[in-house]
């Protein structure tokens, strides 16, 4: 029997053609391609700034960095999540509150957000686990009252839309909201490796822009006004991006009608049950979770799927 990988991504003629044109052009660190590829995700979001990063985890690790968090400084998480997140929280000293989910939703339980705001509390790391997507307008409230960042990781349900407005984006001047996602292979939208950041404050946008770039003053070699790093893209893999973006059409009919395959296979189906979102939302779902209520159909059916 054929073995059927967990994710594969659509790699056509376009992204061949934009890989090559890079190639020629002789430009395969900085390039045309990273500029064309961050104008044209943030006008398909609707946000006034995205910022291509190497990798989803150092697009956070940039976030954070530019946030000037300190040694004491707290951050909301959710209990589940994939570990990279907490790994650069360890890494920064920052003191991570994990918070319970919500066993229907897989998303931070907001019933116990509130319960974990303590004086040092400087953020919360929303983490739409799955595909599905947490309470974004509630969270975004409890992030105001308390005068919190909002930091919204949509790597697993990126071009999820609710009321055909792309999640990850708000236009709430009073919220410091920054969104980002990475664009690993597995993911919906692909460079092979890259993160994205997407927001609307300027002020912030060129202190990420910064800091992305060694800390360098105003593009003057060896002048420097910050501590920064290279967190960059490769003009090679913002050509991907770019011929991605393209597809971005066709991709998410796809992932609708796959969404829809395995409603309709597997909801008559005794002893499972799905995530749930919440409604108006026309998710474009990163996995497929399903919840047993019993360990061993679990156990049996891993076992089943590994042969």
């Amino acid at each position: 029997m054929k073995k059927i990988n967990f994710a594969e991504p659509l790699i056509g003629k376009t992204e061949k053609k934009y890989l090559n044109d890079a190639l020629d052009s002789g430009w395969i660190s900085k390039g045309q391609f990273v500029e064309k590829f961050e104008r044209g995700f943030s006008k398909i979001m609707g946000c006034k700034y995205a910022l291509s990063t190497n990798n989803g985890t150092n697009a956070l690790m940039l976030i954070l960095l530019s946030l000037n968090l300190k040694k004491d400084d707290e951050i909301i998480v959710p209990s589940l999540c994939y570990i990279s997140p907490i790994h650069i929280l360890k890494i920064l000293k920052i003191k991570i509150v994990p918070v319970d989910i919500d066993k229907e939703t897989f998303q931070l339980d907001l019933k116990r957000i509130e319960k974990n705001v303590s004086k040092n509390t400087k953020a919360i790391l929303m983490i739409h686990n799955f595909g599905g997507v947490g309470d974004t307008k509630k969270i975004e409230q409890i992030a105001k009252k308390n005068n919190l960042t909002l930091i919204e990781d949509i790597s697993e349900t990126l071009l999820t839309q609710n009321k055909n407005k792309y999640i990850g984006i708000s236009k709430d001047s009073k919220l410091l909201k920054i969104s980002f996602s990475s664009l690993h292979a597995t993911k919906t939208i692909t460079t092979g490796e890259g993160g994205i950041i997407f927001l609307n404050n300027k002020s912030l946008a060129y202190k990420l822009q910064n800091i992305r770039d060694h800390g360098i003053k105003d593009s003057q070699k060896y002048l420097y006004q910050r501590l920064g790093g290279n967190f960059r893209i490769s003009n090679l893999l913002a050509a991907i991006g770019c011929a991605q973006i393209k597809r971005i059409p066709y991709i998410k009919k796809k992932k609708l009608l796959i969404n829809k395959i395995y409603l309709n296979n597997l909801s008559n189906i005794q002893d499972i049950r799905f995530q749930k979102s919440p409604k108006n939302h026309k998710l474009i779902k990163w996995g497929f979770p399903i919840f047993f209520n019993s360990k061993r159909i679990r156990d049996n059916l891993i076992h089943e799927l590994n042969k």
